[in-house]
């Protein structure tokens, strides 16, 4: 039955919100307490707007790569358009200045890690993203480079002189790096997002596919030029020792920030250790000490403590958040990406988020989520554990009259009485794409829109009604020798918003493993059920089903507005006197 609980209340018993709207730091539509903040973007913004700029850049450059298995003038034809943009004034300053703000935000984020403690994912993108630059150096400045310093067109024929086949290694590296960091970044970036997670076998194949294909493609062409190619070496040797001094020069540039962040990095670490730190108990586990300037997540971490973490500690999302116990006053105030996270999941003021939360005291705490958790599980997170919220159609029926019809009837022929109308109707729901939620003695639940959108959860649950009404016709057909009267049913559909998750799922078994709806909407469905006896039609359908699934209200449709348990204002609903009667999507 409807437990009554709103979607604000369902919001605090449901931890981890992945709905379609993620619950990122970078939304745009965020609204901040500080006008001034925003007029700029915020470092995890910068960093991702970066990202996505120069994975753009190297998804293109290497699908023009894998055109060299068609030709090396379908490679250049496509160059051509590609260039057009990428070399045009707004596009170079773009391009410039993605690369810095990223490789700046990058060594930041390096010298910001105060713990060896990494998860091999974390340490494969820090490694891969330090090593791009000594590779790509060479091949920009060789490509780009030599067309700004000697008016050398750097096209295709130039390219597979130059880096056909001693370059061939190099080249292969140098995209195996991109193309691994920027693939860690996006998934990263996109974990928190259902539909990402249910397409991840896409991904996972395109992610394979294009450097695949790419590195063939250039290796195809690579191999027909040496064949066909008759292109003249376009530099003096003057020209060349210029190329060659500006590359050691920028080697050496690149090689002192290296080793400059490194050895900060190294400084912060051995100012942690002897500095006195900070005691961080955790509720029902135990009391550490750490250093100051690590987050509560990386303190976790260094202890080996389990602490739940979707989004690898990019404050993306809310699973690593922690009640404050004691300590609270002396903490930080939450900075701007915290406070965003935190007002989207309406945590109070003793809750904070743990990989952003950096204690200056000591401090009491106690994790909210379970701690096996972690994004690298990937699609393995089970997203209704936490419950999710979807727009969704609820439709609830029951058979009218039942416990009169059962009146004087052996046990077993009521058990099969009810199978046989349980079981076909929930065959008919099954058929429109909805989910049976739960058999409630002679009723039944069922869910519409857990992994489709609005409007198809509409129609799906309204196909459903007008299945279900044929369903009963062949039941009174079939049973009219069992039966003293007919079978009649009444069927409430309403669409709203719902949160959608395992109640009792600690246990997974049985009832527990089920998935189950909460909220408003639920409630307003099941009493547009209730109604439809007294309104003396087989179903009531809601203003908001109808008007989500697009479909025209048929002439036997009468639009009334109806008092709802619960509901301070009336509901507009349309009242259909037989399930037929209600309009196909078909």
């Amino acid at each position: 039955m409807p437990t009554g609980i709103s979607i604000r209340e369902c919001r605090l018993i449901f931890a981890f919100q992945a709905d379609e709207r993620d619950p990122m730091v970078d939304t745009p539509d965020q609204p901040t307490s500080d006008p001034a903040k925003m007029r700029f973007f915020s470092v995890p913004q910068l960093r991702i707007a970066s990202g996505l700029i120069l994975f753009t850049f190297a998804v293109t450059h290497f699908i023009n790569h894998s055109l060299g298995l068609v030709s090396v003038d379908a490679m250049q034809a496509t160059r051509d358009v590609r260039v057009w943009i990428t070399q045009s004034t707004l596009g170079t300053a773009l391009l410039i200045s993605a690369a810095v703000v990223h490789f700046v935000l990058g060594i930041a984020k390096f010298m910001g890690t105060r713990t060896w403690r990494l998860r091999w994912r974390d340490i494969i993108q820090l490694t891969f993203g330090l090593l791009i630059p000594i590779f790509l150096i060479r091949h920009v400045l060789g490509t780009r480079g030599i067309q700004e310093m000697f008016g050398v067109t750097a096209d295709y024929d130039y390219a597979l002189w130059a880096m056909w086949p001693n370059e061939a290694q190099s080249q292969a590296i140098l995209m195996a790096l991109v193309w691994v960091h920027g693939c860690i970044g996006i998934h990263h970036w996109l974990i928190v997002r259902p539909w990402y997670r249910r397409t991840l076998w896409l991904w996972n194949g395109l992610s394979v596919a294009i450097p695949a294909l790419a590195y063939a493609g250039y290796v195809a062409a690579g191999r027909l030029s040496t064949l066909q190619s008759s292109y003249a070496n376009p530099f003096s040797a003057e020209q060349y020792g210029t190329f060659v001094s500006t590359l050691q020069t920028m080697n050496t540039v690149y090689y002192a920030i290296l080793a400059g962040a490194l050895g900060i990095w190294l400084l912060l670490l051995l100012s942690q250790r002897v500095s006195r730190g900070v005691v961080v108990s955790y509720a029902n586990g135990p009391t550490v000490r750490a250093p100051r300037g690590l987050s509560v997540l990386d303190i976790s971490r260094i202890n080996r403590i389990p602490h739940a973490s979707v989004c690898g500690g990019r404050a993306r999302c809310s699973t690593c958040r922690i009640r404050v116990v004691d300590g609270l006053e002396a903490l930080p105030p939450p900075s701007e990406s915290e406070s965003q996270v935190l007002k989207r999941v309406a945590a109070p003021a003793n809750v904070r988020l743990a990989c952003q939360l950096r204690p200056t005291a000591n401090l009491s705490i106690s994790t909210l989520l379970p701690g096996n958790i972690d994004a690298s599980r990937g699609v393995a997170i089970d997203q209704y554990h936490w419950g999710v919220e979807r727009e969704a159609t609820i439709l609830f029926c029951d058979l009218r009259g039942f416990t009169k019809m059962s009146e004087g009837k052996l046990s077993y022929d009521v058990v099969f009485l009810l199978n046989q109308f349980l079981g076909r109707m929930a065959e008919a729901i099954q058929d429109s794409d909805g989910y049976v939620d739960k058999f409630m003695g002679d009723g039944i639940m069922a869910i519409f829109g857990m992994e489709s959108s609005v409007q198809d959860s509409a129609r799906s649950a309204i196909k459903a009604a007008r299945a279900m009404g044929g369903v009963l016709d062949g039941l009174n057909q079939s049973l009219r020798d069992e039966l003293p009267a007919p079978l009649q049913i009444g069927i409430g559909l309403n669409t709203g918003p719902v949160v959608l998750g395992r109640i009792g799922a600690g246990h997974r078994t049985g009832a527990a493993a089920r998935i189950t709806a909460l909220g408003e909407t639920v409630n307003t469905a099941s009493r547009l059920e209730g109604l439809t006896k007294q309104l003396d039609v087989q179903i009531v359908v809601s203003n908001e089903t109808l008007k989500a699934s697009g479909l025209p209200a048929g002439e036997s449709m009468a639009r009334r507005n109806v008092d709802v348990r619960g509901l301070s204002q009336p509901v507009a609903v349309y009242c259909v006197k037989r399930a037929m009667g209600l309009p196909s999507s078909d």
